[in-house]
């Protein structure tokens, strides 16, 4: 079952309308409805409470808040009407706009491009049909990721421990930093920091696989 249809089944379980919905999760009938249609998805902790007010079963199987479920768990179905590529071959990778609110909470939507795709791409090979490229912006990084570089982010691989990720924080800040630990929360680290920044689960949307540094020289733009 898809999210989409989840959420969907979890409100006509407990009869709600869809601004019954809006108004028990805090949000509009119209962003209720945005779930429903797979326009956006709600993040982990609307998951939660979304089962917790509705009383259905939990989609991922999982009732605390305390236990993520594998970022690949909730990396979105591929698109409908997408052309299946080879992966051994470079292939045309949408580069996404992190926007003045950064990423958004859904990165593929039910079209064939990434929700905030812009109009440059980059030929570059992945065994991910999800995979998207994100502009880096910060010096934490350095010297593997370069401001002003790209980097290759595969949400269908799981992390794993002192792997690049992408983050995304509820608060809607993104930033590219390394996995130290996830154990009882996430703990991430930089390359020429020793800072070591801690979040509860529930205030990170998602944390997706980077695969490697891309150079600018091979981004390329649709006009």
């Amino acid at each position: 079952m898809e999210l989409k249809d989840w959420v969907r089944a979890a409100r006509k379980h407990k009869g709600w309308t869809l601004e019954q919905l809006g108004d028990a999760m805090g949000r509009s009938k119209a962003t209720a409805g945005f779930w429903e249609n797979g326009k956006t998805a709600p993040s982990f902790v609307q998951i939660q409470k979304i089962a917790e007010v509705t009383g259905y079963p939990h989609p991922f199987g999982r009732e605390s808040a305390g236990t993520p479920p594998p970022p690949n768990e909730l990396a979105p179905q591929m698109p409908d009407g997408a052309i299946p590529v080879d992966p051994t071959k470079p292939q045309r990778i949408w580069v996404v706009g992190k926007g003045a609110g950064g990423l958004s909470e859904r990165i593929w939507s039910d079209g064939d491009h990434p929700v905030g795709a812009t109009d440059q791409y980059g030929l570059v090979a992945s065994t991910d049909p999800h995979a998207f490229l994100v502009e880096v912006s910060e010096e934490s990084m350095v010297p593997k990721y370069t401001p002003g570089d790209f980097a290759l982010v595969e949400p269908g691989t799981a992390p794993e421990l002192e792997d690049d990720v992408l983050v995304r924080l509820t608060s809607g800040v993104t930033m590219i930093k390394r996995l130290l630990s996830q154990r009882g929360a996430y703990r991430f680290g930089s390359y020429n920091t020793s800072v070591v920044l801690h979040y509860r689960f529930e205030d990170v949307d998602w944390v997706y696989y980077i695969a490697h540094p891309v150079p600018r020289r091979k981004i390329t733009s649709l006009w």
